[in-house]
């Protein structure tokens, strides 16, 4: 079973690349990388949410806004892609991730997904990722009628954006999900989403495009009614 896992934390406390504390908390993720081995199957660090586009869509009218799609105190600071036999079984190594101890970790079932692609970035390009924001609809259950209708809408979408388009996933409504907290070295688990709002992540797409063209391939990204896409770069780490 594939499990998308959503990092939140504040900025606060985010580090800056060349420092010690930063390179102290590579060496925990290192640590986590070496526990988790094959069970990790993707996973990216995003850059500040200052730098993220956010892509409005209401009745077919498109905006464009620097900066997150929904403010908050904990934003999202990456994710992870696991691929474990349950539910415990993914909460066991979340605990382990730096980002649980000091902010929350967001664990929701993936429906469908798509490895990313090896290949070299074009001359020019960024790698990024864009999630998914919108109201839960029947179209978020898998099954559904409503469901297969957006599924369709996402073929359509992958066909023309081509290359442009390097991974991503579906996930289950954020009914679904769990999050995972350790204070203290407790282990706090709740049912539900880390946000609690109308607004949920349905999923996301990893793109590459430069910084010009990103906001036009994922305008095309299908959207709930009133929603919209959060476009993010990504942080890239050497090794």
């Amino acid at each position: 079973m594939h499990y998308l896992v959503l990092l939140y934390d504040t900025e606060a406390n985010a580090t800056t690349p060349g420092t010690t504390e930063f390179e102290a908390e590579m060496a925990g993720y290192l640590a986590f990388g070496e526990l988790g081995g094959a069970a990790i199957v993707g996973g990216e660090a995003l850059l500040p949410s200052e730098l993220s586009r956010a892509i409005r869509i209401s009745d077919g009218d498109v905006s464009v806004t620097d900066g997150p799609f929904t403010e908050a105190a904990e934003v999202l600071g990456g994710y992870y892609v696991l691929d474990v036999p349950t539910l415990d079984d993914a909460i066991e190594l979340v605990r382990h991730i730096p980002a649980t101890a000091t902010g929350s970790s967001e664990i929701r079932p993936i429906e469908m997904l798509m490895p990313p692609s090896d290949g070299a970035l074009p001359d020019g390009a960024q790698r990024y990722v864009a999630t998914i924001h919108g109201t839960a609809t029947e179209a978020d259950v898998p099954g559904t009628d409503a469901w297969t209708e957006r599924v369709a809408e996402h073929g359509r979408f992958l066909e023309g954006a081509g290359a442009a388009v390097a991974g991503g996933a579906a996930i289950h409504p954020s009914t679904t999900a769990s999050t995972v907290r350790v204070r203290d070295g407790e282990l706090l688990v709740t049912d539900g989403p880390f946000a609690e709002g109308a607004e949920v992540v349905g999923g996301f797409y990893l793109l590459t495009a430069t910084p010009d063209a990103v906001v036009d391939v994922a305008a095309g990204i299908p959207t709930p009614q009133d929603g919209g896409i959060d476009v993010r770069p990504i942080m890239e780490l050497d090794g």
